[in-house]
């Protein structure tokens, strides 16, 4: 049972709770048993918490700070017999079927769960409440519980969905899950010694309300399952892979839900998803398949597929600017994926696999708030170079990865400034890289030219340069078959700086077509097919090719340089808000296809050259995730299948150009019958001991239970329903708790055949099956 939580308090002043009645010809139900607690209980589960055999019930007692405990007593019930004395208000009688114990809190529980966590096969409990400790109590048999081990976790999520255990690493020992509030969940492993270590922190995207671990792919490799209600794209899972690794974040597209349970209903491998959703509370079964990616351009003039979009959450940083970057850094062909920590020091190294998977990240020490990475092998013994600019200690820094894998602390580039940005290319055909730089020494700016034997060169640049440079690039501006540089600056004109025949460089500040840009950005492409790649400048909902030229005034004789439009790529709409654009080989074409990322819409649009030479939009697909700010083109796998990789402050993603996608399937539907009746939460178990599990919804607007089958044509059956309880006359109903609120299906009276155990107001009700 997952649901989205609401908190709320009611007053009945008359409640009449009905019999259950038959469910279908395969079983039905005596009862109900009434075992009165509290107002405020919830988070109900069942264990075997004393060895006897029994299953017993657990319950967080908010109103009292305390766990209540339910132990069975062995199928008596609490039907006959008076008891001899007067009885405490929601006391049980003594021969009641269960006996209450309590353990104290101190707090109020927001998330709790059941389940052995050391080894010594006895259910332990593991919680998270406004006290902002993670806690685990153990079951010490007969000696009662211990005292809590606790960890202090400030931004825990205050939802009863928020807490999972299993496991999550392939140990074969449960660790625990915990969603934090800050982008990132909290994972506990369980440690060979059965303890748990410090919790480590795991970014996440979005804002996922609901965890659960569960074998989502049935590879018998448990995965994480994350919910975001409220969201088009409320469901989203991480792979374990055969290393304990999660994978990266798959997002599947439906609508926003209220509640959700995910199991195996068959018994098997299989997992099935039962969601009901927030505007028309219809329920739907759906289920997790792999299918062939369709075609991405529907003319079917290139070879590319929609593969599997597949987002890698980064830890979270409140830096204006971090260095990312796709580049070879351990020259083993595949580009891995470098990301700087900048408050904290390091860089991680995801290193791609040769099926095209990121390892998980190595970190490695280094400046302090990098905010820009560029790498290339600078001199020239096959094995690249990574720079780092960081913005904070005004320093540029170089190091490579070493024989052992091991990347070592930057050695710092000798500078005659405070670098401002850089980038690192060939500067003449045939040459080696040289590493590019613009500093800033009291105010005046230059340029520094650097080669890896150690020879530098500088020119200083115009006094009247006072902005803010945000990108250094090297591109042939003017096809002269020189390297130049081009400069961009917010709201300012594009600085270029062309290489001339002695090495030197003429500064030029060019008016951009279209006007001055707020946050520019250039991409380089060969629009027309002419073998040398024009620059990308973007313009609001397109990007205009250029080429820069030398004209001659109309009244003068004097030449000034100016950017001639050769081509322009639109988005999708005119209010289309491109922020990064990356041109992708299309087959044997000399012409290649152009993505443009754009941000207002959330969609990524492919757009190819038509036969008369015009740029047309062919196919947009749409994103779960917009937190990007650039475009990049890489290779994954052993194919080197082309792939798009989207570039964010605190996310990555790419999307492979072929390959098998993921799917999540509707299989059926149901409404309930009952009339103006709203179905709140469903809940999951075995009713006819046939190992196929049932379905019971909780309609709370009149109160029933509705008991639905899956049948083996994946297929709702309904059964027969009931009314828990019939409210007359009562206070505060605008404001009540959704009633009932909470079932689990487990057998508590020992017959082998499992019972419906429901939470409605201060108490429990149990349905023994017959």
């Amino acid at each position: 049972m997952r649901v989205k939580f609401i908190l709320s308090a009611a007053l009945f002043s008359f409640i009449v709770f009905a019999r259950g009645e038959t469910v279908t010809n395969l079983f039905g139900f005596s009862g109900p048993e009434f075992y009165p607690i509290d107002q405020q209980i919830s988070l109900l589960h069942s264990a075997d918490l004393d060895g006897d055999g029994l299953n017993d019930l657990i319950v967080a007692n908010n109103l009292r700070s305390k766990i209540n405990l339910l132990y069975n007593q062995g199928g008596k019930t609490n039907q006959p017999a008076k008891p001899k004395g007067k009885l405490e208000l929601n006391e049980l009688p003594p021969d009641a079927r269960f006996r209450i114990d309590s353990i104290p809190t101190d707090e109020r529980l927001a998330a709790m769960a059941v389940a052995d966590l050391n080894g010594d096969g006895k259910p332990d409990l593991v919680f998270y409440g406004d006290g902002k400790n993670l806690e685990i109590i153990f079951n010490q048999g007969v000696n009662g519980w211990s005292d809590p081990k606790r960890w202090h976790i400030e931004d825990g999520r205050m939802d009863g969905n928020a807490l999972a255990v299993g496991d999550l690493n392939g140990d074969g020992r449960p660790d625990i899950v915990l969603l934090g509030d800050n982008g990132s969940f909290y994972f506990l492993a369980q440690q060979p010694d059965k303890t748990f270590g410090e919790p480590e922190k795991i970014p996440y995207s979005g804002t996922p309300k609901a965890v659960q671990i569960a074998d989502v792919n049935g590879d018998g490799k448990n995965d994480l399952l994350l919910v975001d209600w409220d969201s088009l794209t409320p469901f989203r899972f991480r792979l374990q892979n055969s290393g304990g690794q999660l994978g990266p974040e798959i997002y599947f597209k439906t609508q926003p839900v209220h509640s959700y349970v995910a199991d195996n209903l068959e018994g098997n491998s299989n997992l099935f998803v039962v969601s009901i959703a927030q505007s028309s509370d219809r329920a739907e079964i759906s289920q997790f398949t792999r299918r062939p990616a369709e075609a991405l351009s529907q003319n079917g003039t290139n070879g590319f597929l929609k593969g599997q979009f597949q987002i890698l959450p980064l830890n979270k940083t409140d830096a204006a600017r971090r260095g990312i970057l796709w580049a070879d850094v351990n020259g083993d062909g595949r580009p891995d994926l470098l990301v700087a920590e900048p408050e904290s020091g390091q860089i991680s190294v995801y290193l791609q696999q040769p099926d095209g998977s990121l390892a998980p990240p190595e970190t490695f020490p280094t400046l302090a708030g990098v905010n820009q990475l560029v790498a290339a092998d600078w001199n020239g013994d096959g094995h690249p170079e990574i720079f780092l600019l960081s913005e904070n200690e005004r320093a540029i820094g170089v190091t490579k990865f070493d024989k052992s894998g091991r990347l070592p602390f930057p050695t710092l580039v000798p500078l005659d400034g405070k670098p401002l940005v850089m980038a690192v290319g060939a500067l003449k055909p045939g040459a080696k890289p040289s590493l590019c730089v613009i500093v800033d020494k009291d105010g005046r700016r230059s340029l520094m030219l650097r080669t890896a034997d150690g020879k530098m060169r500088a020119q200083k640049l115009s006094e009247s340069f006072k902005g803010n440079p945000t990108t250094l690039a090297v591109h042939d501006v003017n096809q002269d078959g020189l390297a130049d540089l081009v400069v961009l600056i917010p709201y300012e004109k594009i600085k270029v700086l062309l290489q001339k025949a002695d090495g030197s460089f003429d500064e030029q500040d060019i008016d951009p077509p279209g006007g001055t840009i707020d946050q520019p950005w250039l991409a380089a492409a060969d629009v027309d097919g002419d073998g040398k790649p024009e620059l990308l400048l973007p313009q609001k909902n397109f990007v205009r090719a250029v080429v820069l030229e030398k004209q001659t005034g109309n009244s003068t004789n004097n030449s000034v340089w100016t950017f001639r439009v050769k081509d322009q790529i639109n988005g999708d709409a005119n209010d289309s808000r491109i922020v990064g654009a990356t041109a992708v080989k299309n087959g044997a074409t000399a012409i290649p296809s152009i993505f443009l990322l754009d941000a207002e819409h959330k969609q990524l649009t492919l757009c190819e050259r038509d036969t008369n030479a015009v740029w047309r939009v062919t196919r947009n697909v749409e994103l779960p995730v917009s937190d990007f700010d650039g475009l990049q083109s890489v290779a994954l796998g052993g194919t080197n299948v082309q792939s798009v990789a989207f570039l964010g402050r605190n996310v990555a993603a790419w999307l492979p150009l072929a390959g098998d996608v993921w799917d999540l399937k509707a299989l059926d539907g149901y409404d309930t019958p009952v009339k103006d009746g709203y179905l709140n939460d469903v809940v999951a178990g075995d009713l006819t001991g046939s190992g196929r599990k049932d379905l019971i919804f909780l309609e709370t607007a009149k109160n029933y239970l509705e008991v639905v089958r899956f049948d083996k044509d994946h297929k709702f059956v309904p059964g027969n329903r009931w009314q828990v309880f019939e409210a007359h006359t009562f206070r505060g109903a605008a404001n009540a708790l959704p009633e009932p609120r909470e079932a689990l299906v487990t057998d508590v009276t020992g017959d082998k055949k499992n019972d419906l155990v429901v939470i409605v107001h201060d108490r429990i009700l149990v349905y023994p099956q017959e």
